[in-house]
């Protein structure tokens, strides 16, 4: 399992280790093997992939492309690419009183989550979600 991580912003460190860590326990949690793109990037960054990809001009936390299935020798390795925020991450954590590598570590949660087939559009699926996160950040140790 490879998990790459790109850092294209300077608004917080990245304990890369622990993220990685994060992610490894996530997918054995559910049973799942592949490789990962982890990409941290500032709030214009994330705003041009949201408006390019999903047609949405506004910054957002987290984004998560799935790439499992896709043409290519590896393609039933590679799960896909999650792109963080880490400006916003960093101001979300400033507002709530939290280390900002703790929300990085929930964002990352939350992009590899959608990955493996986790939503958040109804109230059933945001309290899945939200439960899933809560575990993912304990059985790592961060919570």
């Amino acid at each position: 399992m490879t998990i790459d991580i790109a850092n294209h912003q300077d608004h917080a460190p990245l304990d890369r280790k622990t993220l990685r860590a994060l992610c490894r326990q996530v997918l054995r949690s559910h049973q799942r093997e592949g490789d990962l793109s982890l990409c941290y990037v500032d709030n214009a960054a994330i705003r041009e992939l949201n408006q390019r990809y999903l047609d949405r001009d506004e910054v957002t936390d987290v984004l998560a492309f799935p790439l499992e299935g896709g043409p290519g020798p590896d393609a039933d390795r590679l799960l896909g690419e999650i792109v963080v925020s880490v400006e916003k991450a960093a101001a979300e954590a400033a507002a709530r009183g939290v280390p900002a590598e703790a929300e990085i570590a929930l964002y990352t949660a939350h992009g590899l989550l959608h990955l493996l087939g986790y939503d958040d559009h109804d109230p059933d699926e945001t309290r899945a979600m939200r439960d899933a996160e809560h575990k993912a950040l304990a059985d790592a140790g961060l919570i």
